[in-house]
């Protein structure tokens, strides 16, 4: 078009050729130079970081709730501990990594796997406890009681397991200075590993 409209020389469109390519190459150039990629990113992780909270510790609220009316203690007790961990994993995102070069992708992903399903088990555990109310109706029903009674005692083991995991990761990933470092993190591959499984229970259940 534009030679077409303006009969321009050869040399001419060449060199508009030349500089219109070198323009479109220079944007994601300058994009990543003066910081744009970075400050795109860290807002990214920031909106994901706030969303994921405020969801989460909504259904935490709802299933503390129902704990605490089933008369289920020690679930109400894991709810208030997820809920200190969940507090003190955003601080971590938001003062440690959020407008840094260096995000750990993998130990985000992994511990917010983890979390959520803490709150799977937590949920299940009201589930289990409406299931109990039922049975304590039904005198002849011990054998399925005690089973029931089983699955909170399972639920309530796995959730600690999972706290441990959490508290320690959270502690040297807060304290690691390069990626190498991080990619060395035994507790996170310990992490990544129960995030796995608890991602594989989930679609199983």
């Amino acid at each position: 078009m534009f030679a077409w409209w303006f009969q321009a020389p050869w040399w001419l469109l060449g060199i508009y050729t030349v500089a219109a390519v070198l323009i479109a190459l220079s944007v994601p150039l300058l994009y990543r130079l003066f910081g744009y990629k970075m400050q795109d990113e860290a807002l990214w992780l920031n909106e994901r970081n706030l969303r994921e909270h405020a969801t989460l510790m909504q259904r935490l609220d709802n299933v503390r709730e129902s704990l605490t009316e089933l008369n289920i203690t020690a679930g109400v007790k894991q709810a208030n501990i997820l809920t200190d961990i969940l507090d003190d994993y955003r601080s971590v995102v938001e003062t440690r990594f959020i407008g840094k070069q260096f995000a750990p992708i993998t130990y985000l992903n992994a511990a917010r796997s983890v979390q959520e399903h803490v709150v799977q088990n937590l949920t299940d555990m009201v589930a289990v406890g409406h299931s109990l109310a039922g049975l304590n109706r039904q005198a002849a029903q011990s054998d399925l009681h005690q089973e029931q009674q089983q699955r909170i005692t399972t639920l309530l083991a796995e959730n600690d397991k999972f706290f441990t995991a959490l508290n320690e990761t959270a502690v040297e990933v807060a304290n690691i200075r390069s990626v190498s470092q991080f990619e060395r993190l035994d507790t996170l591959a310990r992490l990544v590993s129960l995030a796995q499984t608890a991602s594989h229970t989930g679609t199983q259940s």
